[in-house]
């Protein structure tokens, strides 16, 4: 009887059932296209035009990722995943289609809550932490992939930049210590930013400082924070430091190599226990921080020569990566110049290209300032030159030119860099091969898959024939 009475209520009053819902509920068509949304919806969005807007389009603006939508076209069954808004917010989406009558996907149905109510709402502890971990590794994935496609760090295809970014996303989560060496300008500072937008501490400050651009007499007062009246010209007020600021987040000691010996035994013991102590204050004060430090300078012979403690270098020691130089990893200073000369000329509203000489000289160049001193070139550049082509003449005057035959050959004056940089490419894949006669061999010493080198034979219309490659 009951049930015979629900299937003769209208639509209007089934939508008007489904507003008092306070989780949000699309229903959208195949194609995407929002057909209607409760109030919930509305309100979590902060949107009125959601109904006519398509999902797909959204997933790409980034509104939303994924679309539950795509993912039940795409399986054509019943999906439940977690979900991150534009906002950063965790939600746990789930969503299944009304099929026509041929069985084929007519509407499809999704719902959401944000992943914090799901788990207070679960009593069973076991339940709340199997579901904690699945949506965390799910999220995790979801903001690792977004934000390396968003960093320019890792634009570069050397087996250097990948080997960097498998490492990246291994010693994200695990909260210990790293130390990041290398010369200056390689991407220390960008590297330790990366590791934690990574982490779980993403949300939380990232502080840095710069252990060789503050005085002796300043740095103590900087790191740990001092009490009022703790020293004459103190602020009256006190003042608390970049450890206070830095607490549930991350921070970054830049040249630690010179931070002054007698701060050393301090860091050692925040490290070690998390405890501190402000100046002129007594009491143990605690922090939850996570410590990236790096330096350009060799610890080991500072360890020597008794300028830096040893019982610290081993703590900070506990995870070392070496950033190495530019020049060690050519292959990344074509795609860091095409991404910075885009960059400068968006930020000034340029359309500066660069002639095929000049990129070859880049190419050639030593580059000892590493990745800051091509991003400032190319800057300055875009800035400077008054024409349209970047050439010889625009180059500053004690920049070394060393530039006798181009890098390849089969250069056209009028094509895009782009298309330069896939001459390249195809160019570095060709001699590669015809050199080890394998595309696997070939993928190796190159840093990238096998499939990439077969993608990459099918882009170029690239053969093999006798253990040589033919151009069709």
């Amino acid at each position: 009887m009951n049930q015979n009475r629900l299937k003769q209520l209208d639509g209007q009053v089934l939508f008007e059932i489904l507003n008092t819902l306070k989780d949000p509920i699309w229903i959208t068509e195949k194609s995407g296209n929002v057909l209607w949304v409760n109030r919930a919806a509305k309100n979590f969005f902060k949107r009125d035009d959601l109904i006519g807007k398509n999902v797909y389009e959204m997933e790409r603006q980034g509104v939303f990722s994924p679309s539950i939508t795509r993912l039940v076209v795409e399986k054509k069954q019943f999906i439940s995943t977690a979900q991150i808004t534009q906002n950063n917010e965790s939600l746990l989406a789930s969503g299944d289609f009304i099929p026509d009558k041929n069985g084929d996907i007519r509407y499809i149905v999704t719902h959401a809550r944000p992943l914090s109510q799901v788990i207070k709402k679960s009593n069973e502890l076991e339940k709340v932490e199997s579901i904690l971990e699945l949506y965390k590794q799910q999220i995790r994935q979801l903001l690792i992939e977004q934000k390396q496609q968003a960093n320019d760090f890792f634009l570069g295809k050397s087996k250097a930049s990948q080997q960097l970014k498998t490492w990246a996303e291994k010693i994200a989560n695990v909260d210990t210590t790293v130390l990041l060496t290398g010369e200056t300008g390689v991407g220390k500072t960008a590297f330790a930013y990366h590791i934690h937008q990574l982490s779980i501490r993403s949300d939380k400050p990232f502080i840095h400082l710069d252990c060789s651009a503050i005085p002796d007499s300043l740095i103590e007062s900087e790191l740990f924070g001092y009490k009022k009246g703790a020293f004459t010209g103190a602020s009256t007020k006190g003042k608390l430091g970049l450890i206070a600021a830095a607490d549930q987040g991350t921070l970054f000691l830049d040249e630690i190599g010179d931070m002054p010996f007698h701060l050393q035994s301090k860091l050692l013991q925040f490290l070690q226990n998390k405890t501190y102590r402000m100046i002129g204050d007594n009491k143990v004060q605690q922090a939850d921080v996570r410590i990236l430090a790096a330096t350009n300078a060799n610890l080991k012979e500072r360890v020597k020569e008794g300028t830096f403690r040893k019982d610290l270098f081993y703590r900070l020691n506990v995870l070392s990566i070496e950033i190495p130089p530019l020049r060690e990893r050519k292959e990344d200073i074509l795609p860091l110049i095409n991404f910075y000369l885009n960059k400068f000329n968006k930020k000034y509203s340029r359309e500066q290209k660069l002639s095929k000489q000049v990129i070859d000289i880049l190419y050639k160049y030593q580059w000892e300032g590493n990745i800051r001193e091509l991003e400032n070139l190319i800057e300055r550049l875009v800035i400077t030159t008054d024409g349209t082509t970047i050439t010889i003449d625009d180059l500053p005057n004690d920049f070394p030119i060393e530039y006798s035959q181009p890098i390849f050959s089969n250069k056209i004056e009028s094509q895009s860099l782009p298309a330069y940089l896939n001459e390249v490419e195809k160019s570095i894949i060709i001699e590669t091969y015809n050199e080890t006669k394998s595309t696997w061999k070939t993928a190796e010493k190159l840093g990238v898959s096998q499939s990439y080198i077969v993608r990459r034979f099918k882009k170029y219309h690239l053969r093999i024939s006798d253990k040589k490659i033919i151009e069709d």
